[in-house]
């Protein structure tokens, strides 16, 4: 298996701009072979990876580049607890972490989500958080209040 890195998060753990990874991906990668876009995020494939540390000058153990390209831990599930749906943009809901953060989940259709499910208990599910906009992960209830 290959492994792979998105380029908002290679620029954050080199702690170069987001806009400087991407010129210097464009200039002296090749699209395909070192980076692909994946949907609307580009990914850095190992080798790209490597050859950008060779052209921007920088130097890393072999240990540090593994966890460069290992997935990150922020992609760990949590369970949200529905708070509001039915905003004029029926594709995002409001919802609560357990530490009582609210935040906008993005979701196919806030139609059937509801403030109790049909036992009468908080409408909980897991989310997920992808490039700083959190994402359902799990399929949207069918029935109001009913996965």
């Amino acid at each position: 298996m290959q492994l792979s890195v998105a380029e908002s998060e290679l620029s954050a753990r080199l702690v170069f701009s987001r806009e400087a990874v991407a010129g210097h991906g464009k200039l002296n990668l090749t699209r395909g072979k070192d980076w692909h876009k994946a949907r609307r995020v580009i990914v850095y494939a190992e080798k790209g990876v490597e050859r950008l540390f060779q052209v921007v000058g920088v130097l890393m153990p072999p240990d540090e580049k593994e966890s460069l390209t290992a997935p990150s831990n922020g992609h760990s599930e949590e369970m949200l607890t529905f708070i509001q749906g039915r905003f004029p943009n029926r594709r995002i809901i409001k919802a609560r972490r357990p530490k009582g953060v609210e935040v906008y989940v993005r979701v196919r259709s806030s139609e059937n989500f509801r403030s109790t499910n049909h036992q009468g208990e908080p409408m909980q599910f897991p989310a997920r958080q992808e490039n700083g906009v959190w994402v359902i992960a799990r399929a949207w209830p069918r029935r109001p209040g009913k996965w």
